[in-house]
């Protein structure tokens, strides 16, 4: 247990730390943002109601050591056992050779029921360790300490947990809510400038789609120097949504797909190794705003005012692409309407959309051929 101390200086970050509830009744959580908040775990994850965890694995990317560190000597300070998982990531990590490793090591640990997997480190780890968490032995607890940005804002929360197919990225995963969520920006700290430009675009995204204030507070900053309020909004925005559509089935979750529909298709016509994810979500916003203005649902002026401000984000230009290639991804995307037609969340106003069922396939070539003269 902390120390008198441990406990003044823990006493001193609650204060300043930011709390944002998901409110699933018997699922719910707090998302915890704040400085120091990993060298928290152990008292956060007691108040989260995790201190009756049999023992811990704490799954990690080795190339977020410190912040791995960190937690697994917060954590030994709970006396429980701490396994730790130290995992060599990339994209290719979320299949299903590396799920059936990472259920050996659970097994090895002698993990079971009362176990809490704890994942530290970017998306890839977060969407992993969540699955194996979902599946494993019908199912344990875990808690997700986002070490990027991007992950902070996006994939640490909510509940989407996924492996990928070699058809297709997230094709295998469940709806598993998390215990617990530490935000913790002083993990970002060695993030390269283009990780920070992927979490920016992917928070630029909720403005557009949700909150006109964020747009505009979030246009004033660099990537590198978004604060933890801007975080907390946007967490706070996919908390609302969440609370209301939880497993996605109700049309509301899909507003948080604004930018992705092209997105996911340059991101799987790229084997998903050119753009950041957050990078290719501002090239699909682009692509979403030109639509919006083909489909009437806003102006040509609103449509070029955004993409002005858009064109400003620093990602890579786009490579030649057979646009077969593109409308062939488009037309695989999960979010697709009846009859297989595909559904694109498109702007109304800065802070609102609208899911557009009918976008042809002349329409989609046509916006390619906009981004392939705007973003080369």
């Amino acid at each position: 247990m902390p120390s008198g101390t441990e406990r003044i200086i823990f006493s001193e970050r609650q204060r300043a730390m930011k709390t944002v509830r998901f409110a699933l009744g018997s699922r719910g959580y707090d998302v915890q943002i704040g400085a120091g908040t990993v060298d928290d775990a152990a008292v956060l994850a007691a108040q989260a109601g995790l201190d009756d965890a049999g023992a811990y694995a704490v799954v990690g990317d080795r190339a977020a050591s410190a912040a791995f560190e960190r937690t697994v000597r917060a954590l030994r300070a709970t006396g429980k056992p701490v396994h730790e998982i130290g995992l060599d990531v990339s994209e290719s990590s979320k299949s299903m050779a590396g799920l059936d490793a990472l259920y050996g090591r659970f097994i090895d640990a002698k993990l079971d029921r009362s176990g809490v997997v704890v994942a530290v480190g970017g998306g890839v780890v977060g969407d992993l360790a969540g699955y194996a968490a979902a599946t494993f032995v019908r199912g344990v607890r875990y808690v997700n300490i986002p070490t990027t940005l991007l992950a902070a804002v996006d994939s640490s929360v909510g509940g989407k947990t996924a492996i990928n197919h070699a058809r297709g990225k997230n094709l295998i995963g469940a709806i598993h809510q998390p215990s617990l969520v530490i935000v913790d920006r002083s993990t970002f700290a060695s993030l390269p400038p283009r990780e920070f430009v992927s979490g920016y675009g992917e928070m630029i995204k909720y403005g557009l789609a949700l909150d006109a204030r964020l747009w505009n507070d979030l246009l004033a900053v660099e990537p590198s120097a978004v604060g933890d309020a801007q975080i907390e909004r946007c967490i706070a925005l996919k908390a609302a949504i969440v609370a209301a559509d939880e497993r996605d089935d109700k049309g509301i979750r899909e507003t948080l797909n604004f930018g992705h529909t092209i997105a996911h298709a340059l991101e799987a016509a790229t084997d998903y190794g050119y753009y950041r994810h957050g990078e290719a979500v501002v090239v699909g916003m682009r692509a979403a705003v030109h639509l919006s203005a083909m489909r009437a649902h806003c102006s040509e002026a609103l449509a070029a005012a955004v993409d002005a401000e858009l064109a400003a984000v620093p990602v890579p230009a786009l490579p030649r692409i057979d646009a077969d290639v593109i409308v062939a991804a488009v037309g695989r995307d999960k979010k697709r309407a009846g009859g297989g037609a595909t559904r694109f969340v498109l702007l109304r106003a800065i802070g609102a959309t609208v899911n557009d069922a009918g976008v042809d396939v002349r329409a989609v070539r046509e916006t390619l051929a906009f981004l392939e003269a705007a973003c080369a």
